[in-house]
């Protein structure tokens, strides 16, 4: 089958659109445990960067009282966690033109959280074209972190700690879709609007994987 395609074949219909974003229950389970996520991703790169660089003071707590000077600490780091956040859609949109040799578009999305997506309009992605597209930016950026922490000054390691944390967190969505879609047959196509197509003529899926995406529906239903 092919990896990206504009036209289905006859045996393929819709099985449902999966957009997690439209359920505001969702929505803010998804933040909640975003912020969980960020905590942990935050402890995890803060001593790996104590690791890779002996000369880092590792922090060894959050704080977030206001001041005049966390203020302008904050601002500071806005710039690089924008850098990260177009840097993560680019990685999206790279890997869609690779697939279909078409350029994606950016959208504004006002659903869910908010922000900037990646679109490929009348395209359909295989399977496993769709996973790699939707985990390629998390694991990439990911591991460039060890790399960057080696190389970067070390005034800018607590940003790039920072940045690394929110970039796994924000990516929660990515991950949460991914598995759900990992459960469709290996056959199915899905946009990049979240619609999937089934094969009727082969939709064997092992049991396990009939689990997994028996229990993301109910919740999805539960969440309503």
């Amino acid at each position: 089958m092919k990896a990206a395609t504009q036209v289905l074949p006859p045996s393929y219909s819709l099985y449902r659109h999966f957009d997690e974003t439209t359920y505001k229950k969702v929505t803010w389970a998804v933040i909640l445990l975003g912020g969980l996520v960020f905590w942990v991703s935050f402890i995890f790169f803060n001593n790996l960067a104590g690791v890779l660089r002996p000369d880092y003071q590792i922090v060894e707590h959050l704080h977030f009282q206001l001041s005049v000077e966390r203020l302008i600490a904050l601002f500071r780091v806005l710039l690089p966690v924008a850098l990260v956040l177009v840097v993560h859609e680019f990685i999206h949109a790279v890997i869609l033109w690779l697939y279909a040799k078409e350029r994606p578009i950016f959208v504004t999305t006002f659903e869910g959280i908010g922000g900037i997506a990646v679109r490929l309009p009348s395209w359909y992605l295989s399977r496993n074209a769709f996973l790699i597209t939707d985990l390629a930016p998390v694991c990439l950026i990911t591991l460039a972190v060890p790399i960057l922490f080696l190389v970067v000054p070390r005034s800018a390691i607590n940003t790039l700690v920072f940045c690394a944390a929110l970039n796994f967190a924000g990516s929660l969505s990515d991950i949460v879709s991914s598995v759900y879609v990992y459960s469709q047959p290996a056959t199915a196509y899905i946009t990049t609007n979240g619609h999937i197509f089934h094969d009727q003529e082969s939709l064997s899926v092992p049991s396990w994987k009939q689990w997994i995406q028996f229990t993301i529906e109910w919740l999805l239903t539960k969440l309503r």
